[in-house]
């Protein structure tokens, strides 16, 4: 997931409803080439949630591909429904996954920082980070997780947290974080305990129902 989110994030910003683009103008936006692929077939600007372009690039965000000219490689895109700002709109706090949070905290801790953070890597890092800003100098993940029936510290989710904190500080970038959901307790109960091997990475927690991020650290 997020490769393709500069494009629903373009689609998210404009007012208008439809828009025509070139393969160019989208490979500008999204900061790359698009594959082969996207030039022979036309069924790869399909419709089809099961495609990560498709879902991650515009049906997410309430988008769809209404015309395609492969030859002249011009595609048009036209607004399904309500505009999608903020994904908490459409996400059932009910039915909350950890890939629905990850896509949540995108938003919000882009807001928090005032930049845009993308899925991304980090040079020289062994791992696919859930937020980075283009410049690289802001990194962090998101953390869906609860207690052990719900009252039990969870040993092999501290080991998974202490991970993350030690690829984290392994990065040069200014701002390091870890945003947590679900359960607050978990973070909590980690500084607790741990909060000795965190050199400056920072701990938040998202309160879902109020809307709230925390900073723990």
């Amino acid at each position: 997931m997020g490769k393709y989110d500069k494009l629903a994030t373009y689609f998210s910003n404009i007012n208008q409803n439809k828009v025509r683009l070139s393969f160019g103008e989208i490979e500008n936006i999204l900061g790359f080439k698009l594959p082969n692929s996207a030039r022979k077939y036309r069924p790869w600007w399909a419709n089809d949630k099961t495609h990560i372009q498709s879902i991650s690039g515009w049906l997410g965000v309430n988008w769809k591909v209404s015309f395609v000219n492969m030859n002249s490689e011009i595609i048009e895109f036209s607004r399904e429904g309500k505009r999608i700002t903020n994904i908490a709109a459409i996400i059932n706090k009910n039915e909350l996954s950890p890939n629905d949070f990850e896509k949540l905290m995108k938003m919000v801790m882009s807001k928090y920082y005032k930049k845009q953070l993308f899925t991304g890597e980090i040079v020289g890092i062994p791992k696919l980070f859930d937020m980075v800003s283009e410049d690289k100098s802001i990194v962090g993940d998101a953390k869906y997780l609860s207690m052990v029936r719900g009252q039990y510290i969870p040993p092999a989710k501290f080991s998974v947290i202490a991970e993350h904190v030690w690829l984290l500080e392994k990065t040069n970038s200014v701002k390091r974080f870890l945003v947590f959901g679900n359960d607050r307790r978990v973070p909590v109960e980690w500084l607790k305990r741990y909060s000795n091997l965190v050199n400056d990475v920072k701990f938040f927690f998202y309160d879902i129902n109020k809307s709230e991020i925390e900073k723990l650290n």
